[in-house]
Formats: C-alpha cells, structure tokens, sequence
C-alpha cells in the first residue's frame, strides 16, 4: 500500500447495522452504474453471513431493479447437503 493511499475502519455494534451499512455502499455502486450505463451486473455472494445484506439491498428504494442483472456466486460444491451453509 501506498504511502498516501488511506485505510478505513468502521466498527458496527451488531450485523444487522454492519449489513445496511454494505447495502447502501452497494446500493450507490448499482444506481451509479445504472445512471452511467442505463443498466448494472452484480455478483452477489451467498451464505448466512451475507443474509442482513441482501436483506438490505433488496429493500432498498432508489435501485431500479429492472436494470440490475445479477450473477450468484455459489462455494458449496463437494459440500454434503447437511451442512448448514
């Protein structure tokens, strides 16, 4: 890393304020892209840490979803069907 490139950490006290938090960042990507290019991809990971998210982002109110085409990324291959991923 760069000498004037800048980390930031945010801290949340719990996930659901951690996963509305990434909803509007994402959020202001989608519409961003939507206002640039008439239209956003996205690829949205899966699992139960990325529940409160999504949650989020698919409530959220200024994303036109018609011209949202998401891709899903999936890791469960070689996983047993009982796993609670």
């Amino acid at each position: 890393m760069g000498e004037s490139q800048r980390v930031e950490f945010k801290i949340f006290a719990n996930k659901n304020q951690l996963g509305a938090a990434a909803a509007e960042q994402a959020a202001g990507a989608i519409c961003g892209a939507i206002a640039r290019a008439g239209k956003a991809r996205i690829i949205a990971a899966t699992g139960a840490s990325q529940f409160e998210f999504l949650q989020s982002l698919i409530t959220h109110r200024e994303i036109d979803w018609s011209r949202v085409e998401m891709f899903h990324l999936d890791e469960y291959i070689g996983l047993p069907i009982t796993h609670p991923a």
